[in-house]
């Protein structure tokens, strides 16, 4: 059966009605997250600002999810501007090992849905059933 959650600690309440993350079998799927704080306002003005946000509230929802970056296989990157993409880079290099890289695509978006927002990030875990 699958697993929907739509309310994490830490983040404020979906803008629209979707799950933060659906879990199918060992597969957890987590929708975009942007540089919002729990009173939905945007955390920062550059790109490593807002990625380090977007990480603190997709390990909110790993965690809430029962995973963590341990378990994140694939990074799909939506960027405002494209050639930021290695302050972003810069961030994700303390939050995985070297030698465990998740799979990326990055590419460039004409809006984020709100002004000031730079960057969406949405990834894939495998979380295997414990």
């Amino acid at each position: 059966m699958n697993e929907f959650r739509s309310d994490v600690a830490g983040l404020c309440a979906p803008p629209e009605p979707y799950s933060y993350s659906v879990r199918a079998g060992d597969t957890l799927y987590l929708a975009g997250q942007v540089a919002l704080d729990e009173q939905m306002q945007i955390v920062g003005t550059t790109l490593g600002d807002q990625a380090r946000q977007v990480w603190k509230n997709i390990e909110a929802v790993l965690a809430a999810s029962g995973a963590t970056l341990a378990d994140v296989v694939k990074i799909n990157y939506f960027l405002a501007d494209i050639r930021e993409l290695p302050h972003e880079i810069a961030v994700r290099q303390t939050l995985f090992p070297a030698d465990r890289v998740p799979a990326v695509t990055a590419v460039q978006v004409a809006s984020l849905g709100l002004p000031g927002l730079l960057m969406e990030v949405d990834i894939i875990a495998v979380v295997p059933h414990g």
